[in-house]
């Protein structure tokens, strides 16, 4: 079993000819259960897959560990050295974007870019407002993929936290003064959208190239070999 500050943990229990095996990891915002029974003949039952969605990170290592001590009072223990080496199982991989999102994701760039153009040459200072709820828009659209990156969440999260720290100083009558760093922010942050789109067109293109590759090579070793 690995850390249960890991990502994945890994328990067993033995009962008679039988082995039950518990495994927990989590990707993304999801956490997932699954359990395997291993007969003494080598047969093997998988049982279902349980997922529990968080709305945010916190407190899915709580539950990961509450999960594990729930099963170790059952009678499951952690693997020993030679269990973990002979029932090796990778940890997950962060799920990919939805490629539906790309398309939104250009355009509110364009509407970003636009307004924090107007936030530097105009000062009106209602144009706050707009790069404050398009800016929680934006946030919310990121925060729903579950496949983001982890350098794009953190900023976008980030981005979340000085869209209130702005507001609040807008409160105080400071709207002139925050309008600035309201420019910069829609700025910053058409920027970081077109980097995801262009990081994840990229990584496309180089499977297919990859793909296209390996197709080129199995095909030449095979007429080689008829020749």
């Amino acid at each position: 079993m690995k850390d249960k500050q890991a990502p994945l943990i890994q328990l067993k229990r033995e009962i008679s000819q039988t082995a039950d095996y518990w495994v927990c990891y989590r990707v993304g915002r999801t956490l997932y259960q699954v359990s395997v029974q291993e007969q003494a003949n080598g047969q093997t039952n998988e049982g279902e897959v349980t997922t529990e969605r968080f709305p945010f990170y916190v407190g899915m290592k709580k539950r990961m560990r509450q999960l594990a001590e729930e099963k170790e009072a059952l009678g499951f223990r952690p693997l020993t050295e030679e269990e973990r080496a002979a029932h090796v199982i990778d940890e997950p991989e962060e799920s990919s974007l939805d490629p539906a999102f790309f398309k939104p994701a250009v355009r509110l760039a364009w509407m970003l870019l636009g307004l924090g153009i107007l936030l530097f040459v105009l000062p009106y200072e209602r144009l706050n407002n707009f790069a404050f709820g398009l800016g929680l828009y934006v946030w919310y659209e990121t925060f729903r993929q579950a496949g983001l990156p982890k350098i794009f969440r953190r900023y976008f999260h980030g981005m979340f936290g000085a869209l209130m720290v702005l507001q609040v100083l807008s409160a105080f009558e400071l709207e002139r003064e925050v309008q600035p760093y309201y420019a910069t922010l829609s700025v910053f942050s058409a920027v970081m959208l077109v980097l995801l789109v262009v990081q994840y067109h990229w990584k496309e293109t180089d499977q297919i190239a990859q793909g296209e590759s390996v197709r080129i090579r199995k095909i030449k070793e095979y007429t080689d070999f008829e020749e």
